[in-house]
Order: structure tokens, then sequence, then C-alpha cells
């Protein structure tokens, strides 16, 4: 039916890799169609070689897209693709100056914005796609890595001494948002424990901001803990992700693509609602803080959170405790018979 179909998707990581759920049920759906995507400069990475999708435009409002002139160069682009199907999964107007013959549009679908639905985005996003006659079996979600990103990983681990029979666990002390993160001195008792108790290496990735919180964390983190913080581009932490036996985060995009990439996830959580936040294929991973704060979570839409001071971890972060985590890991690894 369609031949030219493009997905309008958000600009940041997070939101991008659920994003990516609908692309391999409209390629099964409609096997002859051209599937682009359009997204931002920052995820663009996610979707280059992904399963059913041809094509990615990028959207940059803080560089060649800025202002007005941008926008009206980025809408004779797309209208110059001819495209027959719009699915927005955001909510921009932009596809109402396209062009585009016919419009599935998850805001309109549901009548609100999605947060407003308090369920997992993914789950939003293939009830969606059924509720216009897409059909499918299960999500599924194909990264695919290339070959020089794969050997950057190998080559990485090689040179940390990380063999292939090493017990791997990749960590994120440093969330965008710090309210969000664990402190680095329960990560630095955990490394210390876990390469005790088990062998374990673990292995920081993620990118840091130049803020006060970002300089302690890399700072004072442990020297038992091997560091690739700032060291990688998405994909090649990704690369690094599909060798890990754990990966260990608080609410983050490498957390969410971690669980995608069907890496055993566990997730922390305080600052961010654990409701319907959580790494999709490991929701029953998550450890959620026992902090008593009226403010949990303050997001989303909690506007009456305690803590005060910017560049910090949150208040709430302090309810999860390194045995909570003990405990957890444990249970994974065993049933990995990693032990």
């Amino acid at each position: 039916m369609f031949q030219n179909i493009l997905i309008i998707g958000h600009s940041n990581i997070g939101d991008a890799c659920y994003n990516a759920v609908v692309a391999v049920p409209l390629q099964e759906q409609f096997p002859q169609a051209r599937i682009s995507i359009l997204t931002s400069s920052r995820t663009q990475n996610i979707f280059q070689g992904y399963t059913g999708i041809s094509k990615i435009f990028l959207f940059d409002t803080y560089a060649k897209d800025k202002g007005l002139f941008g926008y009206l160069r980025l809408i004779r682009a797309l209208r110059k693709e001819k495209f027959d199907l719009a699915v927005v999964l955001n909510s921009t107007l932009l596809y109402k100056f396209l062009g585009i013959p016919r419009v599935w549009s998850v805001r309109e679908y549901l009548g609100r914005r999605p947060c407003e639905v308090k369920k997992h985005i993914a789950d939003i996003y293939l009830e969606f796609l059924k509720a216009k006659g897409v059909s499918f079996t299960q999500a599924k979600f194909c990264f695919n890595l290339s070959e020089q990103e794969k050997s950057f990983a190998g080559n990485f681990l090689k040179e940390q001494s990380v063999g292939d029979e090493d017990i791997l666990i990749g960590i994120l002390p440093v969330a965008a948002w710090s309210l969000k993160s664990w402190p680095i001195e329960k990560w630095n008792e955990s490394a210390k424990i876990l390469k005790s108790r088990y062998g374990a290496k673990l292995i920081a990735l993620g990118k840091s901001g130049d803020d006060s919180f970002s300089r302690e964390v890399l700072k004072n983190m442990s020297s038992d803990i091997i560091g690739a913080i700032n060291k990688t581009s998405l994909k090649q932490a990704m690369a690094i992700l599909k060798r890990c036996k754990l990966f260990i985060a608080p609410d983050s995009s490498l957390l969410h693509l971690a669980s995608c990439m069907g890496v055993e996830t566990i997730g922390l959580y305080g600052a961010t609602s654990a409701e319907y936040i959580y790494p999709y294929f490991h929701r029953a991973n998550m450890i959620v803080s026992k902090a008593a704060l009226k403010c949990m979570p303050c997001y989303p839409g909690n506007r009456t959170a305690v803590c005060k001071k910017e560049f910090q971890p949150g208040e709430c972060m302090e309810g999860i405790s390194v045995e909570d985590l003990l405990n957890v890991v444990k249970a994974k690894l065993h049933r990995g018979n990693c032990l």
C-alpha cells in the first residue's frame, strides 16, 4: 500500500531508542516501502544500519536548521521526497507542512501527550501501530554494529586486560541529569566487592559534562573501575555493552539501549518514575530507592523536589544501598551461570 514512509522521531537518545520499535513492524507490514526517519545528529548513530530503516534525515535546530530559514530548508528537502505516509511519534506540527497525504500521529491517536498515559512508551507505540492495522508478534529492536565498532570494542577491552572469560560489568556513574546519579562512593564500594567476590571487572561508560558533579565523579572514581567515560562514540559504547554480562545504571539512554540490545540490565531509580520509564525488557531488575521522600519521583511532573543544589546526586538515590545492588547482581550472575 505505502511506498515511501517517513518516521518523525525525537531528538534525544533515550526517546530515539524507543522510536526504533516501529521500524520492523512497518517493514514487515509494507515490505515494498522505503522507510526513512527524521531525527537529530545526536541520535543518528542509533539508526545507522538499523534493520528496516533505509535513510536518515537530520533536523539540527542548533546547527544548519537553526531559525526560520533552516526550518524552511528542511521542509523543502522533505517535500522533495514525496512521502506517502508520515508516522509522527513526537508532538511536532512539522508534518502539516510536508504535503504528505496520510499521517499517523501518536498524539492524535492518544488525544493527549504520551507521558500522561503512564504506560511504557514502546507499548504505546506498538498499540498505536495495531490500531492502524499493522500486525506483529512481538517487540523487536535491531540495532546493528559495524565491524569497525566491534573491532574497537575488542581492542579497547584487550588494552584493559579484559579477556573473553572475564565477567565484565558495565556501569554509568554520570547521568545527564545529576539528580538521577548514584553516589560515586557507592559505585566504588560495589566495584571493590564485586572484584573480590567474583573477580568481576567493571567498566564505566557514558559521557560527562564540564560541571562540578562530573569532575568530582571522574576525580574520585576508583582504580577498580575501568574508565571509558568520554572515550567512545555512542556506537562504540554499544559494542562494549554487547560484551558485558550486566549493565548497571540509573535511568539513562545507555540503560534503555542496553536492555533493547538484549544485555541484562539493572536500573537504579529514585528521581524518575519506575512505573513506566523502565528498561523495556528488564523491568523485574529495577532497584527502586527506599527513601521516603514526598517528592519521589520528581520526573515527570512533580515540582516539589527537595533537592536545592545543582550538580549532585538526588537525596532519593541515597536510598539505594550497596547491598541492594549486590543482592540483585548475585542473582543475575548465578542465573547466567557466570559463577
